[in-house]
């Protein structure tokens, strides 16, 4: 079994394919095990308990005139 925060084989694969990178396959494992690495601090934040600092954007769709 992975550990909770560890990428699977699969995962790498998706990750790389939507970043348009090409890995040689001798190398996978090392770039699976550095990028759960890097992503078990993240993956491990709870970003509810962060306050926010920026109103979130709003959009009119209908073209509306914004409070200024």
């Amino acid at each position: 079994m992975t550990e909770p925060f560890e990428l699977t084989m699969e995962e790498l694969r998706r990750r790389l394919d939507a970043a348009g990178i090409t890995i040689v396959e001798e190398r996978l494992a090392m770039v699976r095990k550095l990028l759960s690495d890097a992503l078990v601090h993240v993956r491990g934040l709870d970003s509810r308990t962060i306050k926010t600092v920026e109103p979130a954007v709003r959009f009119a769709a209908g073209g509306e005139v914004r409070d200024e």
